[in-house]
């Protein structure tokens, strides 16, 4: 098991950094594998099922061996070095497969233009977090895309890594951000990926079966500390968790939305929670957030230091 120290430095050098310029951040060059992997092994849209499934299969079984293998050699010479050197160069890697810093930017950006009254730049900024048109998005329907993509990013942008660090290290971590790329690049259901990126769709799936679901358990403990309610934040994880497509994400939209009693609505989709959704509460989804990663933090921590 990972020392908690690692994880606490890995979560304030991405909260203090960020993202790493693309020209040497490893997710990037993740997806650089990837799209040349894309290249080699084409997809025939949809004309040949069997070869599709193949060829995204050899994709993504090739990308997980090369991340894990590479990081697993980068893991032990940064174990070989001296302390601290080497929990201050492991917890540095390791903030490289989390997101916390770019998300709460990416997410802030929209309500801070709702709160200007400049709509059609809230529309541009919430059009760079969701995939729905947001063109003409009215002002509940941009703060909640924004919110939807918050809550469920909490597992995808920083539980999940860490808690497959704790499991598995630093390789455990880089193949899980290999794996979401891997999804975000390759896993929809369109002509083209439908049965390619079959596979890593399915992969991310079970990666965040259990992330998700602890984050979700995460934001009920912590409720009243972002002014939320913890009996409908229960209600929303047991019994509307289900309305989302994803077997994952509803678990902290569905829970987050009923705590601070919020409509999250994504039209002809999914409606989650049953209040107004606000600036002011809009803003408060933030906090849940730090919240439930701190409270993450501090358990672990516990945990680790009783065993």
């Amino acid at each position: 098991m990972l020392n908690p120290i690692i994880l606490i430095l890995a979560v304030i050098f991405d909260r203090i950094i960020g993202e790493l310029p693309e020209k040497i951040h490893p997710t990037v060059w993740i997806g650089k594998l990837i799209y040349s992997l894309e290249k080699i092994f084409k997809s025939t849209n949809c004309e040949n099922i069997y070869k599709d499934f193949l060829f995204g299969f050899i994709v993504t079984f090739t990308t997980i061996s090369v991340v894990a293998i590479i990081s697993i050699y980068v893991e032990k010479i940064v174990l070989s070095l001296y302390f601290p050197l080497n929990y201050i160069v492991y917890a540095f890697l390791l903030s490289t497969t989390i997101g916390y810093k770019s998300l709460f930017d990416f997410c802030k950006k929209p309500i801070l233009y709702i709160k200007e009254g400049n709509i059609e730049k809230a529309r541009e900024a919430v059009q760079h977090i969701v995939s729905r048109d947001a063109s003409k998005l009215d002002k509940e329907h941009i703060l909640s895309a924004t919110i939807e993509s918050l809550s469920e990013n909490i597992t995808d942008s920083i539980i999940g890594a860490l808690f497959y660090a704790i499991i598995f290290g630093l390789p455990g971590a880089f193949v899980y951000r290999a794996i979401n790329t891997l999804d975000a690049m390759i896993g929809y259901k369109n002509k083209k990926y439908l049965w390619y990126g079959k596979i890593a769709a399915r992969l991310d799936d079970i990666v965040n079966f259990i992330p998700s679901r602890i984050s979700g358990l995460l934001l009920i403990i912590t409720a009243p500390f972002y002014k939320g309610n913890i009996r409908k934040a229960i209600y929303g994880f047991l019994k509307e968790s289900n309305k989302v497509s994803s077997p994952n994400s509803g678990y902290t939209m569905a829970t987050l939305a009923n705590a601070l009693n919020i409509t999250l609505e994504k039209i002809g989709y999914y409606k989650l929670g049953s209040g107004k959704i606000d600036i002011e509460k809009s803003l408060m989804a933030f906090k849940a957030v730090d919240f439930t990663v701190i409270t993450f933090l501090i358990i672990y921590s516990l945990i680790w230091w009783i065993l």
